[in-house]
């Protein structure tokens, strides 16, 4: 997985990043509105032309980043994201 204009490497995340709020921050290319459920959160994200990033459980990124319109832009610590809704 690459990340940040890096090619190459391996990101390796635990339970404990996931509950201690560590989230994906991923960029999508498209123009239209899409609304993707986490297959594993159960979490709506909406991606958009003007709302291009947003932060997902790395769970949840997996599947997302299989579509080459989305692509990992960061790693992000927030502790309040898993009480919300995106």
């Amino acid at each position: 997985m690459s990340c940040c204009g890096k090619t190459g490497g391996t990101l390796n995340i635990t339970t404990r990043d996931i509950e201690e709020g560590l989230r994906l921050q991923i960029e999508y290319a498209g123009g239209r509105t899409v609304h993707l459920k986490g297959p594993v959160t159960g979490v709506t994200y909406t991606f958009s032309g003007l709302n291009r990033l947003q932060l997902l459980d790395p769970r949840d990124a997996l599947d997302v980043l299989r579509d080459r319109q989305f692509r990992l832009k960061g790693v992000v610590r927030d502790g309040a994201a898993s009480s919300q809704t995106r």
